[in-house]
């Protein structure tokens, strides 16, 4: 389906995006992926999420980097839309309190490419985030 169907670009994405996307921005997303042959990283991304432990190598580095983000204190964003896909609004405020320094904003409806349907307000939220890191404690 994915390398002889194109269904990450045709299926997946317009189906994690709230909004429809225009016909000109689907062609953008075609344009990289015109080939069977082209659309094996569309392919290979999916089979490397870590799901359940496996692949165990790719699990333990998500463990490290998740470690890694617990003891961290550098200041962090992190952007939910309602639902959410993989992370939903319940799950962000949960995941932020556990870590030092994060800022979550609330978007509003949005499934997993939020950029797609909030860019201005993403744009607009890490301006802002940006200037109250340069605000004197």
């Amino acid at each position: 389906m994915i390398l002889e169907e194109n269904a990450f670009i045709e299926q997946v994405l317009p189906g994690a995006i709230i909004r429809k996307l225009t016909t000109e921005e689907m062609a953008i997303y075609r344009a990289p992926f015109s080939t069977p042959e082209s659309r094996v990283p569309t392919w290979r991304f999916p089979n490397e999420l870590p799901i359940a432990g496996k692949p165990a190598d790719l699990f333990s580095t998500i463990e490290q980097a998740h470690r890694a983000l617990l003891r961290s204190s550098y200041p962090k964003l992190l952007f939910a839309g309602d639902p959410g896909a993989l992370v939903s609004p319940l799950f962000a405020d949960s995941f932020a309190k556990k870590l030092d320094n994060c800022k979550v904003i609330h978007l509003g409806p949005g499934r997993h490419y939020l950029q797609e349907d909030h860019p201005e307000a993403i744009g607009k939220g890490i301006v802002e985030w940006i200037k109250e890191l340069k605000e004197p404690r």
